[in-house]
């Protein structure tokens, strides 16, 4: 059994991958939420030995082993809980190493195992065992469409302790549904030397607040918020764009450590006009590092290849010096002014409209 995701390999596991698991399997602090943590090599070779030869087989585990294509290296592991009289349910589970976490990777082993369970194996249900603290975890399975049907208080009794325990499920017509009615069943992760593009989340909601209220971001910024609370509004419209296919928006974070240093992407999207706007704000402390320079031509590309557009405009407020050298230097060209066209603070202020041209259609 073998499946490819854009940038992962999925396989079942063998024995030749013991020192690999073991590497970040035992890591007891990322894997605290694990029931199972393995002390010794040999923990591994007894666990892969336990696990099912073949998959599908009614009431067994199989364990696949996610693999990084550009590295070859095993960076994770899932794995399917097979159950049920009619054998049309599975379980699942996944593991991924400290060190590709925050970079979409579990998503799309989680997404990719999900098609094949569905559409493969025919599955009507796959369910999901989760500590309620394990956030991350949760935000994972909510954004990519499970609800929540149980929360069972101490019913495991893990790592010495009795933790609490919710269920999530997501039925066949419900993932058939939630594809058919999104532009990207996977949110496009994109990356750059130094960067990772990535989908937003509600744990990005203190972040996004931090940028949108800073006064150097909002000097020429169109909105701005003064609560947490009313900042939501902002993570709303993100994935609105999403839903609605009139644009798409990423969270901008390094590659390093996954730091999120600010935002960028497309909203008023017009299909039958194959157009766009592009957008882009940094953290103050990120400035003057060539980041635009690097991160904005990724954007275009994903907008002229992906959404097929035709023209990406940036309206640019007239003082906004910074910005418009910005886009000069990425061969955006200067169209015109629209003076006093907008008011802010009680001032009237002009924008100026920028334009690239996908020169190969």
């Amino acid at each position: 059994m073998k499946l490819e995701t854009n940038r992962l390999i999925l396989r079942q596991i063998i024995q030749a991958d013991i020192e690999a698991v073991f590497e970040y399997r035992a890591d007891k602090e990322t894997n605290k939420y694990q029931n199972w943590i393995p002390r010794t090599i040999k923990d591994v070779e007894t666990f892969i030995g336990k696990v099912a030869k073949q998959i599908n087989e009614p009431e067994t585990w199989f364990q696949i082993v996610i693999i990084e294509k550009h590295s070859e290296k095993i960076i994770g592991d899932l794995g399917i809980h097979f159950f049920g009289e009619e054998n049309l349910q599975a379980e699942i589970g996944c593991t991924l190493s400290k060190d590709f976490h925050h970079k979409g990777y579990a998503t799309e082993s989680v997404e990719g195992v999900m098609d094949y369970l569905f559409n493969s194996l025919n599955k009507h249900r796959i369910i999901t065992s989760i500590d309620p603290e394990n956030t991350n975890s949760i935000n994972l399975v909510e954004r990519i469409g499970f609800r929540k049907e149980a929360y069972f208080v101490e019913s495991l009794f893990i790592n010495g302790k009795w933790v609490d325990d919710i269920v999530y499920a997501i039925t066949k017509k419900d993932w058939s549904r939630r594809n058919e009615s999104s532009k990207v069943a996977t949110f496009p992760i994109l990356i750059t030397d130094r960067f990772v593009l990535r989908q937003f989340n509600r744990a990005d909601l203190e972040n996004v607040f931090k940028g949108l209220s800073h006064p150097d971001v909002i000097k020429y910024y169109g909105i701005s918020f003064d609560t947490l609370e009313a900042t939501k509004e902002q993570l709303t419209w993100f994935k609105n764009l999403e839903e609605n296919e009139t644009g798409i928006w990423w969270a901008i974070c390094k590659k390093e450590d996954q730091t999120f240093i600010g935002a960028g992407g497309f909203n008023d999207w017009e299909k039958d006009n194959r157009k766009a706007e592009i957008g882009f704000w940094l953290l103050p402390e990120n400035w003057g590092n060539g980041i635009m320079k690097e991160v904005m031509p990724v954007i275009c590309s994903y907008g002229f290849k992906t959404l097929k557009l035709h023209r990406i405009e940036g309206y640019v407020d007239s003082e906004n010096i910074n910005c418009k050298n910005g886009l000069k230097k990425l061969d955006f060209d200067y169209e015109g002014t629209m003076k006093d066209c907008e008011v802010k603070n009680g001032k009237y202020l002009s924008i100026d409209i920028y334009s690239a041209i996908n020169k190969d259609q």
